[in-house]
């Protein structure tokens, strides 16, 4: 059986309140409940996220067509850094169901650029912290050896 694919995307606040804002990509003209939400229609396209060598989201996409309704949200969602919590979902192409949960990935939105008819998210993994690499470690003379006497470490 071939199936289908749709987005479900939810806005939360950075601090994870539901900020009453909720799409779907599949029901055109429809409301879909998910997850005890309901998912307005928006035609949005959305491209998930690659993965670097730190297991950091380096790349995803979303697009929507420009409305003064985006735009407003979307110039709230980036001023506030709110979080979009997107789930991919397979379905039925008969009946269009959702049949299981395929990714559920998370991203800030830190921007968004916009054209006549095209407004673009600028997205990023709300763990791309500088110091945020895994596995984390103490530098302590049994990894790095002995330290130098200035005291400092060259990085490679």
């Amino acid at each position: 059986m071939t199936l289908a694919i749709g987005t479900y995307l939810q806005l939360q606040t950075k601090e994870g309140g539901y900020t009453g804002f909720a799409f779907q990509n599949f029901f055109a003209g429809q409301a879909r409940l998910y997850n005890k939400v309901e998912h307005i229609y928006a035609g949005f396209g959305f491209s998930g996220s690659t993965v670097d060598i730190s297991a950091a989201n380096i790349s995803a996409s979303m697009v929507f067509a420009v409305n003064q309704l985006d735009l407003s949200v979307f110039r709230q969602a980036s001023d506030e850094r709110w979080i979009a919590v997107v789930r991919t979902v397979w379905l039925d192409p008969e009946t269009l169901e959702e049949t299981s949960l395929f990714l559920e990935e998370v991203y800030a939105i830190v921007g968004f650029d916009h054209d006549l008819s095209r407004l673009s998210l600028r997205l990023s993994s709300p763990l791309d912290a500088i110091s945020g690499q895994a596995p984390r470690r103490t530098l302590n003379q049994a990894l790095v050896g002995a330290l130098p006497a200035t005291g400092s470490i060259p990085m490679r």
